[in-house]
């Protein structure tokens, strides 16, 4: 049986527990306060992170994984006798870390390497990994494991609501979002990522208590007429309240298979500031040819 091996980084927001058990490697971004360079979940937590920000002069910045990073991750794993690996990272319209990516496989003809663009974020990429790490420890192909996670790229809805726009504009990241700057006096912008992989504007609430009930509207609508269970997911900056509240609204109203909750990395942090709630709906409504129809049938894919 071949050994694959699954890579993302670290603006997947995975805890360590999530990472250990299905044996992920991650590589880590890079966030800037000045001459100071912190690797994202290494050596700076969420809550390092803001207290930094608090006191710093000068806005974070981030950077991604230099193509030797990855080449070296690639190499690592090739030398411990993985067959092949698949690779799956940050929407490359938000990040350079999926060219990054490409240029080391690059490096590495010899090798068996696939590079995915989740065209997602944080626990939207974290759960088409997550995914893809269950179908390969079930024993499907590397080509049929990387197949399957780029279907679950166009099988998800990824939405959050900031507090501000200040920190996504400041780091080029507003995307198709702009034309909300300007218009958000005592309002909260719902943002999503769109099918290309950019930020955008999604719907505008005035006050936080019509948040929730916005975001589970949308998830309703997005799931219309669907009846299978879906994995979800609620990421947040400095408000466990309003994640935990949307975390209740989501097992009561929608059909879940699995729901995981998890703090914003600090890289995504850097670019959405504190106050930023997330959730992630990721549907299975896809087609699974040969093996993995067999692996479906056993209840490997959708009971877990």
């Amino acid at each position: 049986m071949s050994k694959i091996a699954i890579v993302t980084d670290s603006t997947a927001d995975l805890n360590a527990e999530m990472i250990q058990h299905h044996n992920i490697t991650v590589v880590p971004l890079n966030v800037h306060f000045d001459e100071e360079v912190y690797k994202d979940g290494v050596d700076l937590t969420p809550d390092e992170f803001f207290v930094k920000l608090e006191g710093s002069p000068v806005p974070p910045r981030t950077s991604q994984p230099s193509p030797g990073d990855f080449h070296q991750v690639y190499n690592t794993l090739l030398s411990q006798g993985y067959t092949g690996i698949i690779s799956i990272h940050i929407s490359k319209e938000l990040s350079g870390t999926w060219q990054s990516a490409c240029i080391a496989r690059d490096m590495l003809p010899q090798a068996d390497i696939q590079i995915v663009d989740s065209k997602s974020a944080s626990l939207g990429v974290g759960l088409i990994v997550l995914n893809t790490a269950k179908l390969i420890q079930k024993g499907a192909s590397l080509d049929e494991a990387a197949n399957y996670a780029r279907r679950l790229v166009h099988s998800q809805k990824v939405m959050f609501g900031v507090a501000t726009l200040e920190y996504l504009h400041r780091n080029g990241r507003i995307g198709r979002a702009a034309k909300l700057m300007g218009e958000l006096l005592n309002v909260k912008p719902i943002l999503h990522i769109d099918e290309d992989g950019f930020v955008a504007a999604l719907g505008k609430i005035r006050g936080k208590n019509k948040f929730v009930p916005y975001l589970m509207e949308q998830a309703e609508k997005y799931l219309a007429g669907y009846d299978r269970p879906v994995d979800a997911a609620v990421a947040h900056a400095q408000d466990p309240e309003l994640a935990a509240q949307l975390a209740d609204n989501i097992r009561s109203r929608l059909n879940v298979r699995n729901l995981y909750i998890s703090e914003l990395g600090t890289v995504i942090c850097t670019h959405t500031g504190p106050g930023t709630v997330g959730m992630i709906i990721q549907k299975f409504d896809l087609p699974m040819p040969g093996n993995l129809s067999k692996i479906a049938a056993k209840g490997g894919l959708e009971n877990e």
